[in-house]
């Protein structure tokens, strides 16, 4: 069977062995009645008793120092702890708890600043040997990556809330305004315009009949344009960069324009645009128009692709308004031919009864002529 023994105990076991051999003495010369040898004896074990207690309080007092440290660390608590200046075995040990504690500080501050979100601390790692750094500076980068992740999540979930929201509000507009094509092209570059990062737009529809080299576009609605520059602005398919829209039937964005393009007048006066896009509204591959925007800033690729998906509303809403003022023309054209035949009919009608009156009287006077050649046969017979 083993035997423990406590720390007060092995510190004192030395003293206790002095005592017990002093008492030895004392015993052996009191009975030979040497009454020096029995005051050195009693002296001795005083002293001994005496030495092994300060010996024990100067050992247990830093060890009780960190003892304590320990015990506070291992409930996850981190003192204040401030290591002594000796230079033995104990002092050194001190010193380094100390710095461990200091250690067990930063890693404290630096988990609480990456719990709030702030990734721009640094953990510098002991050694090679610093598991725990190491897997602190692996956890920030985890945790960067994962709240990039998030934040890219984040920012494309609302931006299709914000499509989706952008294509519900215009397919409500086009329904309302589908029957004036020029109250829907100034109440569509309005909104649209607003609901951007655009600062002027413009809605060219196709005018023209035949092949599509006599086609031409023509501003049908537009916001925040100079007035002098929006009045009589056509382009031809392939002139200018509105009709190479059309023609190539493909959007086109660009970020670098020549200062001359256009300018966009605030109350600071006047500025270039940054960029400018333009998309065609393309219908079973008919184009019906084009859609130009400008911005003082870049547009960013979210707006571009709302746009795009705009356009292929806009060019189902366009076919449906242009069918509609197509027909309309049709029924003014058979109402006007339906009036004209009418009126033709009541002139024809007019002239049927002067006929017919003018028939009667002539079947009257040829049946007066006959009562009076009647009457002359009778006198001459």
């Amino acid at each position: 069977m083993k035997v423990k023994f406590s720390f007060t105990f092995k510190i004192l076991l030395p003293y206790l062995v002095l005592i017990l051999l002093f008492f030895l003495v004392f015993l052996g010369v009191f009975r030979k009645g040497h009454p020096g040898l029995v005051s050195l004896s009693l002296l001795g074990m005083v002293g001994s008793f005496l030495f092994g207690i300060v010996h024990l309080y100067w050992l247990k007092r830093p060890l009780m120092r960190i003892s304590h440290l320990v015990a506070q660390l291992t409930r996850g608590k981190i003192p204040e702890f401030r290591a002594t200046e000796v230079a033995d075995e104990i002092g050194q040990l001190e010193r380094s708890l100390g710095k461990h504690v200091s250690n067990l500080k930063d890693i404290a501050a630096f988990s609480r600043s990456m719990a709030t979100g702030d990734f721009t601390g640094h953990y510098d790692i002991l050694s090679s040997e610093d598991e725990l750094g190491d897997a602190l500076n692996r956890l920030k980068v985890s945790l960067m990556e994962s709240k990039k992740d998030s934040e890219v999540r984040r920012l494309e979930e609302e931006n299709r809330t914000w499509s989706a929201q952008g294509l519900a509000k215009f397919s409500s507009l086009f329904r309302e305004a589908e029957d004036n094509l020029t109250d829907l092209s100034s109440i569509l570059m309005k909104e649209l315009v607003n609901y951007t990062e655009a600062d002027v737009g413009a809605l060219f529809i196709t005018r023209g009949e035949g092949n599509e080299e006599e086609h031409y576009l023509e501003v049908s609605g537009s916001y925040a344009f100079d007035r002098e520059k929006q009045i009589h602005r056509s382009f031809r398919f392939g002139e200018g960069l509105v009709g190479r829209a059309a023609l190539e039937k493909e959007l086109i964005y660009l970020s670098e324009l020549p200062p001359d393009y256009m300018k966009i007048r605030s109350g600071l006066g006047e500025d270039t645009p940054a960029s400018i896009l333009l998309v065609p509204v393309v219908l079973d591959q008919v184009v019906l128009g084009v859609m130009e925007l400008a911005s003082l800033g870049e547009m960013p690729s979210h707006q571009i692709d709302f746009i795009r998906q705009l356009a292929d509303a806009l060019a189902a809403t366009l076919a449906k308004v242009k069918a509609n003022l197509q027909n309309r023309k049709l029924f003014e054209q058979t109402k006007k031919q339906a009036e004209a035949l009418s009126s033709q009919e009541k002139v024809f009608m007019e002239n049927m009864v002067q006929l017919e009156k003018a028939y009667e009287q002539s079947v009257s006077r040829e049946e007066a002529l006959k009562k009076e050649i009647e009457k002359l046969h009778k006198g001459l017979s």
